[in-house]
């Protein structure tokens, strides 16, 4: 008659047979099990890294950002660009090249593309407001709008006229979203898209009927109406 094993007993086996189990797949297959840990290792370090690397860039770029913010703001927008040796030649579009991915880049682009326009250069301010992410809200609205009237100066009233509609709809309220609406039918009456100036217009009629652009909506509507 076989012996009845305890609950201890099979406890113990169980352990014993999955340590078994363990030990054997580890010597069957070392390389793999030291490969899979430094991976992990490498893994684990390298998302430690990175999170200080990224602390340190966002800073260097606020650091350096400080600056062109001040040359941007007293017109001076070359020495914003490209910076001063007080400030070792580090400008926007210094930040922009090697501090794109921070915050801080990212607002980079914005001041860039605004010195970009303010000396003429239409063409690379739309170049550097394309990879721009605006922020949430309205303080996104105005970037966003810049970025439309930038579409328009280049001809491209259609494109141009769907931006003021994004704009229009970043942050709605009852201030620049009708404005960004009007400017928009504007924009797409300069490029014969009749049909979305109409519906741009529509919207600020039945949505804002008091706003102080709905009489010029109004004229608008009746100009479109009447081709």
């Amino acid at each position: 008659m076989s012996k009845r094993l305890s609950k201890e007993d099979l406890e113990s086996d169980v352990l014993i047979t999955t340590y078994a189990r363990i030990s054997i797949y580890v010597q069957q297959n070392t390389a793999k099990v030291v490969g899979t840990a430094i991976a992990v290792l490498v893994l684990i370090g390298s998302v430690v890294g990175y999170t200080i690397h990224s602390s340190n860039q966002q800073q260097a770029a606020q650091a350096f950002l400080g600056y062109s913010e001040q040359y941007i703001n007293v017109g001076d927008y070359e020495a914003a660009l490209f910076g001063t040796d007080s400030v070792l030649g580090i400008g926007l579009v210094a930040i922009v090249n090697n501090y794109g991915r921070t915050d801080a880049g990212n607002l980079a682009r914005f001041y860039a593309a605004v010195a970009k326009k303010e000396l003429g250069d239409n063409d690379a301010a739309l170049n550097y407001m394309r990879n721009f992410k605006a922020p949430n809200g309205v303080l996104g609205v105005g970037a966003i709008s810049f970025h439309a009237v930038l579409l328009d100066n280049a001809g491209r009233h259609t494109e141009a006229a769907r931006e003021f509609r994004r704009a229009a709809n970043w942050d709605v309220n009852s201030s620049t979203t009708p404005q960004n609406l009007l400017r928009g039918a504007q924009s797409a009456i300069a490029g014969d898209d009749y049909r979305l100036a109409q519906e741009l217009v529509e919207l600020i009629l039945s949505d804002y009927p008091n706003s102080p652009q709905a009489t010029n909506a109004q004229r608008l509507a009746g100009m479109i109406a009447a081709r």
